[in-house]
């Protein structure tokens, strides 16, 4: 495509916008947004395409409208992304409003959308897009029309209001990690931020989530007076941070972020998240509770993280600089790999078979270091035997402390880990024949485990070996002594 055709195909794509930039119906002017930005010339704005480069021409064209100020010579953040062997490039886009109380104004309020979505595929010869109308042209859309009401209302302001349209979210929040990591605002001066992330289904949801909204002192009191005002109901709160979208970056370092959502009630990741399917009337009434709701934090005398925030912090000097892993986490697991039965006065082992187990686990973080994780699986077990197979149904109970070798924050981790298990046997099978645990086999069983895993946010992955220390025999069979031996694959995800 040349320069010359770029202009006019802008042109003529943007063209109708004139119009609805002059509506006083926010409604119509969302609705305009969206519809440009989860357009099918947009190719659902994939990183480091030509779609995304056509969002980003609209956004920095709204942002200068609006009478936003760059910080810097532009409104652009560069930054690159590993993408296989290749490094591909990306963009925040970046814009502020000074601050009109002179002893606040130094002190920032980040108001974020991230605006890449998921691209698009070929199928059967057919492109396929991921228009991204909720996730998440909605926010970038509120985040626009929030850039507008603030620019024209500046003396009702007291902090800088910091407006960042973050690129590469989809691919693991490098947009926002990056705008925090390349400190293109102080962290240290940034006292609040809020992600607009899929805004766009109010009525279908019955709420608006404020999750992060207690990570601020007083906040979730004064989220809650407006939303009744406003006639919003406000669902998930709190002071966790959420993971999962642009808050993360922000309050893994010690910044109240709260995340803004409606749920994921729209088409979440799939072609049919398009324009036509969101709440406009919604979106209006969000904007305006988040244009009242960031006056008013602009303009209160101090804006300060929450006891309970900080609690799971770590405070250096007296500020919060990090978030701490919460000192109690569950989820489901799952084990997957084989067993078998170890002779032990024997010159042979039985054969290996599949073995399975799927429970709950806990973790309490006792330390930087050390981290207690007991689970509760239903495990399926057993060994090949030479006449048939033996199978057990199984109760394990394993109970292992982990110890840190490397952290990153609170969002990785990689450990070695050992402790026991006791199993309690209900069930199986010798061949065609039920197990008998009244006079042959024992019920109960003590062993240990040791391993290795990996956790990356939510996300745990591991190595298991467990060894019975006990037999599987009530007495010792002619065989002597017979002890179960596994390894297994385990993932598991924390809630």
């Amino acid at each position: 495509m040349t320069k010359l055709f770029q202009v006019f195909f802008l042109l003529f794509l943007f063209a109708p916008f004139n119009f609805f930039a002059q509506t006083t119906d926010i409604a119509d002017a969302l609705k305009e947004h969206v519809r440009l930005l989860a357009s099918p010339e947009m190719e659902g704005r994939g990183l480091g395409t030509a779609g995304i480069e056509l969002a980003r021409e609209y956004i920095i064209d709204e942002f200068e409208a609006a009478g936003l100020e760059p910080i810097g010579e532009s409104f652009l953040h560069p930054f690159q992304i590993r993408v296989g062997l290749a490094w591909v490039p990306a963009y925040n886009i970046v814009g502020k409003i000074q601050g009109n109380n002179l002893d606040l104004r130094d002190e920032v309020i980040v108001i974020g959308a991230h605006y890449d979505h998921m691209g698009y595929v070929i199928r059967a010869g057919e492109k396929v897009i991921y228009h991204g109308a909720d996730d998440n042209a909605s926010g970038t859309a509120t985040l626009i029309e929030l850039a507008k009401y603030f620019s024209a209302n500046r003396d009702q302001i007291g902090r800088t209001i910091v407006f960042a349209a973050f690129d590469a979210e989809e691919s693991g929040l490098h947009g926002a990690r990056r705008f925090v990591g390349d400190s293109i605002v102080n962290p240290a001066d940034i006292k609040l931020m809020f992600s607009l992330d899929m805004v766009g289904m109010l009525e279908e949801y019955g709420g608006l989530d404020m999750k992060g909204i207690g990570a601020l002192d007083g906040g979730e009191e004064i989220a809650a007076r407006i939303a009744g005002e406003k006639d919003i109901r406000i669902k998930a709160r709190g002071h966790q941070i959420e993971r999962r979208t642009d808050t993360w970056p922000f309050g893994s370092v010690g910044i109240p972020a709260i995340h803004v959502f409606t749920g994921l009630t729209s088409p979440y990741h799939q072609p049919e998240d398009t324009y036509d399917l969101l709440d406009y009337d919604g979106m209006s009434s969000v904007k305006k509770y988040m244009a009242k709701l960031v006056t008013e934090y602009s303009n209160l005398p101090q804006l300060q993280p929450s006891s309970s925030f900080v609690a799971a912090a770590r405070v250096v000097d007296g500020q919060v600089v990090e978030l701490r892993r919460p000192f109690f986490n569950y989820g489901i697991i799952s084990h997957t790999g084989s067993g078998h039965h170890k002779y032990r006065d024997e010159f042979f082992d039985a054969n290996a078979v599949f073995n399975f187990g799927i429970g709950l686990f806990a973790q309490f973080h006792l330390s930087d270091k050390f981290t207690l994780q007991p689970e509760v699986l239903f495990d399926l077990n057993g060994s090949k035997w030479v006449e048939d197979n033996f199978r057990r149904q199984s109760l394990t109970a394993p109970l292992n402390i982990q110890y840190n070798l490397f952290s990153e924050g609170t969002e990785a981790r990689v450990f070695v880990l050992g402790g026991p298990y006791f199993r309690y046997n209900f069930g199986g099978k010798q061949g065609g024949i039920s197990i008998d645990y009244d006079d042959e086999f024992s019920e109960t069983e003590w062993g240990y485990n040791i391993g290795f895993g990996l956790e990356i946010s939510r996300f745990h992955f591991g190595f298991t070996t467990r060894r019975a220390l006990t037999d599987i025999y009530q007495n010792e069979s002619a065989s002597g002594e017979i002890r179960d031996a596994s390894a297994y694959f385990t993932f598991g995800l924390k809630f």
